[in-house]
């Protein structure tokens, strides 16, 4: 009962944090897309190649984003971005000089499912927000975590990353500015025919190892500002009737 009680609170928590994804989002408009596309430094490609036989494989999620996310050094995987710039992939990353691209129709058609993972900034960029959807091949063991521990979003329907329906193969992402939507992948992915491609970098030009935690009081994706502010304007509310003030 205790682990069922956990696992309540944490997708209790994880619905709060998408309704303030979806307020922060709502205004958006979408772009049409059809690559996930993952940038790294030149030496992490070559690694595969030499030493990996050409697999790219999924590795434990850090800590990362918000420090209740329940993929945190519980879930493997490959991070990949999907977010759009006027319309077109951005030339330059802060995460490598290299890019590799993955058609979506390769990841995302009917074997896959998505899910809701995180929403957050980070204390160096407060102004941008993050995303984070995991996509899983169904009946997988990552699959099967995510369905307890994660929030299941409509294919069809979510803002962020969805396949239009009745046109096989085309899909839609969020055009919301400073938000960003990575895509957690949780299959391994082989290189082997697929081209790299150079782009300039910004920042260190690399991930942090470990991660970036979530910036703490951020009104716009820290889910404890909006209970404490709901608390203070009950109080208020209720000092009020009583005449208290």
């Amino acid at each position: 009962m205790a682990e069922g009680g956990s696992i309540n609170d944490e997708k209790e928590y994880l619905r709060k944090l998408l309704r303030k994804a979806e307020d922060h989002c709502s205004e958006g408009s979408i772009d049409t897309v059809s690559t996930l596309y993952r940038n790294k430094p030149s030496s992490y490609f070559d690694d595969i190649r030499q030493n990996h036989n050409n697999i790219m494989e999924p590795y434990l999620k850090d800590n990362g984003g918000d420090q209740r996310c329940p993929i945190n050094g519980r879930l493997k995987g490959l991070f990949f971005n999907v977010t759009l710039r006027n319309g077109h992939l951005p030339d330059m990353s802060p995460f490598g000089d290299t890019r590799v691209k993955m058609p979506l129709s390769e990841v995302f058609d009917d074997s896959a499912n998505l899910y809701f993972a995180d929403f957050y900034c980070k204390p160096s960029r407060r102004r941008v927000h993050y995303v984070t959807l995991v996509l899983t091949h169904s009946g997988s063991q990552a699959d099967s975590f995510c369905q307890t521990h994660l929030l299941k979003l409509d294919s069809y329907t979510n803002i962020y990353l969805r396949k239009k329906p009745y046109l096989s193969g085309t899909y839609e992402t969020l055009d919301r500015p400073a938000v960003h939507v990575e895509v957690m992948y949780t299959e391994a992915v082989n290189m082997t025919h697929r081209v790299l491609s150079l782009t300039s970098t910004f920042g260190q030009g690399h991930s942090t190892r470990g991660g970036i935690r979530k910036t703490v009081g951020c009104s716009i994706c820290n889910v404890g500002d909006t209970s404490l502010n709901e608390m203070l304007r009950k109080l208020l509310a209720a000092f009020s009737r009583e005449g208290s003030f």
